[in-house]
């Protein structure tokens, strides 16, 4: 439900720009999924709005809602200088550590009192928590393929979320622009309509 929310979140109207301000400019990602969360427990089931033609690959939801996107991590192990005969296994355990994300926040939050995904108060412990788990789950799968550097893995990590960070302002602006022709559109019609 968490990600369908989240899509809905990101690529629904008037929706996206509320939790822009108010999530997503403080920490991509995280913030976006702690909105998501917050409503996720009392909102109904709604089916997403389609993907406007033209965004559906760099703009899919699928690369929107993951936390480690194949795509960026195989950009940031280039960019690190990471040996490539590592990248697909990296990424595939990244992938898979992906949806690990949200099960362990909750269980960490769940211990906390008062529990940060519940309380707006918390806003901050929330995202704490988040970044976290991801630096965590991050680590691990980095350390297992050698890599330990704390700082290496820290700086790869913040460049992956830079990544998305970027590719989710893209999509936003591209999805504001779709909205604008499409209500200038209706706009004109509705002028031509009352001149006739």
């Amino acid at each position: 439900m968490e990600k369908l929310l989240i899509t809905r979140t990101f690529l629904g109207g008037n929706m996206y720009k509320s939790v822009l301000k108010t999530w997503i400019a403080p920490f991509l990602g995280v913030g976006a999924l702690l909105s998501t969360h917050a409503f996720a427990q009392n909102a109904p089931l709604q089916t997403p709005p389609s993907t406007p033609v033209g965004l559906n690959d760099e703009c899919s939801k699928e690369l929107l809602i993951s936390y480690f996107p194949k795509v960026f991590v195989l950009e940031t192990l280039k960019k690190y200088n990471v040996s490539q005969d590592k990248w697909e296994a990296i990424a595939s355990e990244l992938a898979q550590k992906d949806k690990q994300v949200i099960k362990t926040v909750e269980e960490k939050a769940a211990k906390l009192d008062p529990n940060p995904l519940k309380d707006p108060q918390q806003r901050q412990a929330a995202v704490r928590l988040f970044r976290e788990t991801l630096t965590d789950l991050f680590a691990l799968t980095m350390k297992a393929h050698g890599i330990k550097d704390g700082k290496q893995i820290t700086d790869m990590l913040n460049d992956i979320q830079q990544q998305k960070a970027k590719r989710f302002a893209m999509c936003m602006q591209k999805v504001s622009s779709e909205d604008s022709k499409g209500e200038s559109k209706a706009e004109n019609s509705a002028t031509l309509g009352d001149k006739n």
